[in-house]
């Protein structure tokens, strides 16, 4: 909790549209932009095909929010073994295969 607190202290960090009006943001590339969107698409199809939702909550807290696994454990009540990093080590495994598959049926429609 004390890691969330001193989070919250910090400032914010800059919204999109922000960047996006920036000299050199995606502003001025549409096509970045579009293909950026494109990305998270597909990151977030992705997540929701491959991960449970206990496995996509501790991937996204850790790797978007920056918050340590110790700190996910607790906020989760996690009781096996190894806490969040066993959630983790299956969610990248998981979308390891997933990447995997993706991109072989993206070859095959590009074919």
């Amino acid at each position: 909790m004390n890691f969330l607190k001193a989070r919250s202290a910090r400032p914010d960090r800059l919204e999109e549209e922000v960047l996006e009006e920036l000299p050199g943001g995606d502003a001025s590339r549409p096509d970045l932009a579009l293909e950026r969107e494109r990305s998270a698409q597909v990151v977030r199809a992705l997540l929701d095909e491959a991960l449970d939702e206990t496995e996509k909550t501790v991937f996204t807290l850790h790797y978007g929010d920056d918050v340590p696994l110790k700190v996910i454990t607790r906020l989760l009540g996690l009781t096996n073994r190894s806490g969040a990093k066993a959630h983790i080590v299956s969610a990248r495994r998981k979308l390891s295969r997933a990447v995997r598959l993706w991109k072989a049926r993206e070859q095959g429609l590009d074919d």
